[in-house]
């Protein structure tokens, strides 16, 4: 098997350029008309494969999680396969695809060519992964699509995305049952499955080095930011009026690499500067308290938002405070780029990789930093119009399309060494 190459930590200079795909080639020509772009397979033709039915499913485990994180991956990556697959993609030709969900969908998905199958899971008890290791490979007649880390090992002819190694790399974020599925899954789906996708090339170097997947049989497709511009500020319900400007972030109470001890520090420095830190998320004052002895007046607690409230917070925010230990990708990072607000980041990766020099950068351990770089972005309106400029190139540059078109080419790849194993 031939090694599977892209690389997009260097953005290309032209901003409509999708995830390293070429803008003079059409994206629904691109492979079907240049199958020396095929991943692997550089003597493949089209008219040389059979017109049988090709039939793939789509792991539906992630409809049982909230949109947002690997859930929002593979939410978006699913609904931009359906848009190719009904815009005739070439590569979709005699593709078959179904999406098969262990429960009737609580947010329903736009989908016209993607049919949903329900196969209720086992729930008495309901079993951890029972319903993916044991009853989801019972209905995959051809190829499994997963899109959340964990998939079923038993399935060879698999595409299988796993985000990142957070649960060896930060153990004390997570409990113990999660880290041990983790732990015992990811190596034999890594050895078993036909190819793994990634986020990041940070994300691929920890899958080779704990011995997940060999280099050669991992993708980075990276993210998207696309569903970034369906969102609209003008249907938030969201009201905060303090009457002073504020930066944004965002707050878990439960994952200590997201580094909300820094955001509880910096906070005080900001109210010195006639600044309120908003901040959203799942997090409360006994978090806030785990920091600092006293809560500081200006920070916002703002609960669980959705997403055009979130729109409406990054567009009145002077800037996203994103001060991370590590990250897969840092998919808000992109989204506040998307959404017209300049970043700081943390220097920890992957975040450089992502952001490029798109975005200011800060220590993750180093308060006073964090709160210098956030007075540049008050004294200088030039850099902050520079940096939202930036940012929305940025952002365009990662397209849940492209990787959608990504899958479908690794899907044609799969097929066609299962047909050289068969014959």
């Amino acid at each position: 098997m031939a090694k599977l190459e892209y690389d997009a930590t260097e953005l290309p200079s032209n901003p409509k350029q999708w995830n390293g795909h070429r803008a003079g080639i059409p994206l629904t020509r691109s492979l079907a008309e240049n199958a020396e772009n095929l991943i692997g397979h550089p003597g493949w033709r089209w008219a040389e494969q059979k017109t049988s039915r090709r039939r793939w499913t789509v792991n539906g485990d992630f409809t049982t999680l909230r949109p947002n994180g690997v859930a929002r991956y593979a939410r978006e990556v699913t609904m931009a396969l359906d848009a190719l697959i009904s815009e005739r993609h070439p590569l979709a030709r005699d593709l078959e695809i179904d999406l098969v969900a262990p429960r009737p969908l609580s947010e329903p998905l736009q989908l016209d060519a993607i049919p949903v199958r329900v196969v209720p899971e086992f729930s008495k008890p309901r079993l951890p992964q029972f319903w993916v290791q044991a009853q989801l490979p019972r209905h995959v007649p051809g190829g499994l699509l997963s899109f959340c880390n964990l998939a079923p090992v038993l399935v060879r002819r698999q595409i299988a995305c796993i985000h990142d190694m957070h649960t060896r790399l930060m153990p004390a974020s997570y409990g113990r049952g999660f880290r041990w599925a983790h732990r015992l899954i990811l190596p034999a789906l890594g050895r078993r499955a036909a190819r793994i996708t990634t986020v990041s090339q940070l994300s691929r170097s920890h899958l080779v080095g704990f011995g997940i997947a060999p280099d050669e049989n991992i993708v980075v497709t990276y993210n998207g930011s696309d569903h970034a511009k369906r969102w609209d500020a003008a249907r938030s319900s969201l009201s905060v009026d303090r009457g002073r400007p504020y930066v944004l972030c965002l707050g878990r109470r439960d994952q200590e690499y997201k580094n909300m001890g820094l955001l509880a520090r910096v906070a005080q420095l900001l109210d010195d500067m006639g600044l309120d830190l908003w901040m959203p998320g799942d997090v409360d004052e006994t978090t806030i308290l785990r920091y600092v002895p006293k809560l500081p007046t200006n920070i916002v607690l703002l609960g669980r938002i959705g997403d055009d409230d979130f729109k409406k917070a990054l567009e009145g925010a002077l800037c996203f405070l994103f001060p991370s230990r590590i990250e897969g990708f840092g998919l808000p990072a992109v989204e506040a780029m998307a959404s017209g607000c300049p970043v700081i980041a943390s220097t920890s990766p992957c975040l450089p990789e992502v952001c490029g020099d798109s975005a200011l950068y800060a220590d993750p351990e180093d308060v006073h930093s964090w709160a210098e770089k956030i007075r540049q972005l008050m004294n200088n309106s030039s850099l902050r119009e520079w940096l939202i400029a930036k940012g929305h190139a940025r952002a365009s540059s990662y397209s849940w399309r492209w990787i959608a078109w990504k899958y479908l080419e690794l899907m044609v790849q799969v097929d066609a060494d299962f047909e050289e194993v068969a014959g």
